[in-house]
């Protein structure tokens, strides 16, 4: 049996200020990182592809799967679908999953997996919402290149498009598992989620090189930061960089973990956003309003940023 993973990953991420969704942290792992292992713990056989940007994914990861993008980019994800579908190989199942769904499970995948050859229909969930949650499902490969061509343009279109007029497999799911987040308050739910599932795994569960890599994370500078600013790490040689600087800046002027924290997310921010400016040149452009009123005035690190980031970000008119 042969089977395709399509990870979409091309959105904007408006509602959760423009910073990419599937690269930020959960428990010192990236969202798409997660996913990604996630798979290929359910089939570690399937072809992968993501559909939009692989920041999150490590060198090694982004290596072993194929990327495309949306034409035009942010698209949607009907739009990320089809273009991943276009270049894809021929197999007899692809799974469509969201970028932004950290806790779904292996053995969900494998019952979309099993319901979709058994019936030959789409296989989906119902969400915590009582709806099927489209971006979690199976698909005959066959019949979702048929949906896709019946539809034609693609871009800016809904994926519920695909399912119209079809039957779907149900598959019973705690709704809990296919929930994606939109918003900072979502996030923070899922990430909860997480630390209660991780703290249910017994310790013998978890190899030692396991455990290290997800707890060492808590005890550092950066893991600070991170919870400081509510999800961006910040990398340790940064810090480091920080710190060595800091012997040339006035006593005034040295940034704490949170306001590197906050450049980094920034800059983040601007990435991903319509702006064509570089995030090194908007990060300047805000350490200069930082430091431009004297005493009380000055604006703090995070008020700055956000203050650039309201111009550069403002629709052009």
């Amino acid at each position: 049996m042969s089977i395709t993973v399509m990870i979409l990953s091309g959105g904007r991420s408006r509602r959760f200020g423009g910073v990419h969704k599937p690269g930020v942290r959960l428990r010192g792992q990236t969202v798409i990182s997660r996913i990604l292992g996630t798979v290929r713990e359910a089939v570690p056989e399937a072809e992968v592809w993501v559909a939009g940007s692989t920041a999150g994914l490590t060198e090694a990861e982004t290596e072993s799967v194929g990327s495309v993008r949306e034409e035009p980019e942010f698209a949607g994800p009907l739009a990320g679908i089809d273009a991943a579908a276009r270049v894809m190989g021929d197999s007899e199942v692809t799974v469509i999953l969201a970028g932004d769904m950290p806790l779904v499970r292996p053995a969900h995948l494998r019952a979309l997996i099993a319901a979709c050859r058994e019936t030959e229909l789409p296989a989906a969930g119902v969400d915590d919402r009582g709806k099927l949650q489209f971006l979690c499902a199976a698909w005959p490969t066959a019949l979702l290149r048929r949906r896709l061509a019946d539809i034609g343009q693609t871009r800016d279109r809904a994926v519920k498009l695909l399912f119209s007029g079809l039957d779907v497999a149900p598959v019973d799911v705690d709704p809990a598992e296919i929930v994606d987040f939109d918003t900072r308050e979502e996030y923070e739910r899922v990430a909860r989620k997480i630390d209660t599932a991780d703290a249910a795994v017994p310790h013998s569960d978890a190899s030692d090189e396991q455990r290290a890599a997800t707890d060492a994370p808590a005890n550092s500078a950066a893991a600070k930061a991170e919870a400081a600013r509510g999800g961006r790490s910040v990398p340790e040689q940064v810090l480091r960089m920080r710190d060595l600087a800091a012997a040339e800046l006035p006593g005034e002027a040295r940034m704490t973990d949170a306001e590197v924290a906050a450049v980094l997310e920034f800059a983040s921010h601007i990435k991903h956003s319509d702006s064509s400016l570089s995030p090194v040149v908007a990060a300047f452009l805000a350490g200069r309003l930082h430091a431009a009123a004297p005493g009380d005035d000055r604006a703090s690190v995070a008020e700055a940023l956000a203050q650039v980031e309201e111009i550069l970000t403002r629709p052009r008119r």
